[in-house]
């Protein structure tokens, strides 16, 4: 018996419509079962849970190799097939889809450094993931856009009372600020 541990590239905050996709993926794929609160594969030497956390849908449990060498590649071909898009491994290069831009507001902001930023959700963007940058102080709320073919994120800063454009404006020119200390280019936004 042989223990597996996979994560796949596929956002667990995807829509319903694709966590449709995904199930029926799952449904068709040999041995298996659905769990009370779970997703499981299950036969002889085989128990297998799948679940959606932050760095992607993880499998893991046993299989014997023989069979996971012929499982495993068809379950992400099906998977690419059904979603669009190649599936695979994170560490081995395959990159993730969202769906719709991350909306998060600059206050929500834990941790911002030269390699990424991640908010009090503890929701986390690496900047290499971009290579696109957006700014507006004009609108309402202004925003900063971090955008690429798959992910975008929108920071926006948002304010109330008598004198929340002023803050807004202050907090937006900070943040520029900031990353410009921490070495990202802010002069090419537009």
């Amino acid at each position: 018996m042989a223990y597996h541990d996979v994560s796949l590239n596929i956002d667990c905050c995807a829509p319903a419509e694709i966590w449709d996709k995904i199930d029926e993926v799952y449904r068709s794929s040999e041995y298996y079962r659905k769990g009370e609160n779970c997703i499981t594969w299950q036969g002889q030497d085989i128990e297998l849970y799948s679940s959606a956390e932050p760095g992607g849908i993880q499998i893991s449990g046993e299989m014997p190799d023989e069979i996971w060498d012929k499982w495993y590649p068809e379950l992400k071909a099906k998977l690419s097939a059904a979603l669009g898009y190649e599936i695979g491994e994170p560490e081995d290069g395959f990159e993730f889809r969202r769906w719709g831009p991350y909306i998060k507001k600059a206050l929500d902001i834990k941790v911002i450094n030269k390699d990424k930023i991640i908010f009090n959700d503890l929701s986390e963007f690496t900047w290499s993931l971009f290579d696109k940058k957006e700014k507006d102080i004009t609108a309402d709320p202004p925003y900063f856009r971090f955008s690429s073919p798959l992910i975008e994120l929108k920071i926006v800063f948002e304010g109330t009372g008598l004198f929340a454009k002023h803050k807004q404006r202050q907090e937006f020119s900070r943040f520029m600020s900031e990353l410009a200390d921490l070495g990202i280019n802010t002069l090419d936004l537009t």
